[in-house]
């Protein structure tokens, strides 16, 4: 699924113009909608069975408001409830909801949650009830996250791999593959600057950079775009313009990149704190496949939603919705990402992982070169 302009064909929206929108408080609004929904999820072939998701078929943790679920789609259910969330749907309101889909379209992974049974008063009474009978139990565990990950820590992750020159070089094209190195070793920096990243084990920091990498890094580059005009800004100071992106055979995605990605985030003018945010989200994917800790991944990650939706509150009160604005970039950065890999970024890393390993007698994999690096102290 690729993206022109993500606000209109991401799986997410805030248009209610469209028929193809919806907000998660309007299709129960009614006591029939709901008895409707309950006698069709009452059919469906998932919808008893306790051992996989009645929402998307992977593996159920248990009822959740209603119907067994796993743990994906009862996050995604309860955020959309509680945060009165509004998706929209690019295609014909009938995605198919899978495992591997069930993060495509946001809008019919909602609908479908309804019409397998899940309640919406089932997480507001959970809400209440929690509150009322274990408050410090409850809260104990977000609340101890975010003091943990509290947004100016994430700000320092981000200013110790900044870019420090003010000289860009526009010329050198032999450059794009030191800036792929550097970006790769700045990855690796930062992620151990992150909190909670170094408390997981070494085959889940490795599954998550792997599984993250090219999104992570590709943020950071369009935010650092954000200080040149029509151009990409490398890790090394490189400056890629147009003739220069036709040359390193990148003229395809060049023009996404800055209109998909730096454009967007000149508009909403997305500080650093916001993009280290953004790329957490991004590192703490708790779907990344053959994590041994989901849970503490999913906590983590919820914390980072935490910290900054209360970072945006605090930092631009006049702005209620910059949050799910923020939020809306990363489709578009998933799908331009995918097409940097492909073009760029996928080669060169691995041209650089092989000069990495040079005066080796065997070939050192991606994965190997990465835990080779989290195994070092410092970088």
């Amino acid at each position: 699924m690729t993206n022109s302009d993500d606000l209109n064909q991401s799986s997410s929206g805030v248009n209610h113009s469209s028929p193809n929108f919806i907000n998660s408080s309007s299709l129960i609004s009614n006591n029939s909608n709901s008895s409707n929904q309950s006698q069709a999820s009452a059919k469906h072939p998932l919808s008893n069975c306790k051992h996989l998701c009645s929402i998307c078929g992977d593996r159920s943790s248990g009822k959740h408001y209603g119907t067994f679920s796993c743990e994906g789609c009862k996050g995604f259910f309860k955020r959309t409830v509680r945060k009165d969330l509004t998706y929209a749907c690019r295609e014909d309101r009938k995605c198919m909801i899978d495992k591997r889909q069930r993060n495509r379209c946001q809008f019919c992974r909602y609908n479908k949650c309804l019409e397998m049974g899940m309640k919406r008063e089932a997480v507001q009474e959970e809400r209440q009830r929690n509150k009322e009978k274990n408050e410090n139990q409850v809260e104990s565990t977000c609340n101890s996250l975010f003091l943990e990950m509290p947004a100016e820590r994430i700000l320092q992750a981000e200013n110790k791999v900044e870019l420090n020159t003010d000289q860009f070089d526009t010329e050198d094209i032999s450059d794009v593959n030191q800036a792929v190195t550097r970006q790769l070793y700045q990855l690796i920096e930062w992620a151990k600057n992150i909190p909670h990243f170094n408390s997981l084990s070494l085959d889940d920091q490795v599954i998550l950079l792997k599984s993250s990498w090219n999104e992570v890094l590709i943020a950071s580059l369009a935010h650092r775009s954000m200080r040149v005009k029509d151009s990409i800004l490398l890790a090394n100071g490189l400056v890629v313009s147009r003739k220069l992106a036709a040359q390193v055979g990148v003229s395809c995605i060049f023009d996404r990149v800055l209109e998909e990605l730096v454009t967007k985030m000149k508009q909403l003018n997305v500080d650093k704190t916001e993009l280290g945010c953004l790329r957490c989200i991004v590192l703490f994917n708790p779907e990344s496949k053959g994590l041994k800790n989901v849970e503490k991944v999913e906590q983590i990650r919820e914390s980072v939603y935490v910290s900054l939706e209360n970072y945006t509150k605090s930092t631009y009160p006049d702005q209620c919705g910059r949050f799910a604005k923020l939020l809306l970039r990363l489709p578009a950065l998933r799908s331009v990402a995918l097409k940097c890999v492909e073009h760029l970024f996928f080669y060169k890393l691995n041209e650089a992982v092989k000069r990495e390993n040079s005066l080796s007698s065997s070939p050192m994999t991606v994965d190997s070169f990465l835990m080779s690096m989290l195994e070092t102290n410092s970088i």
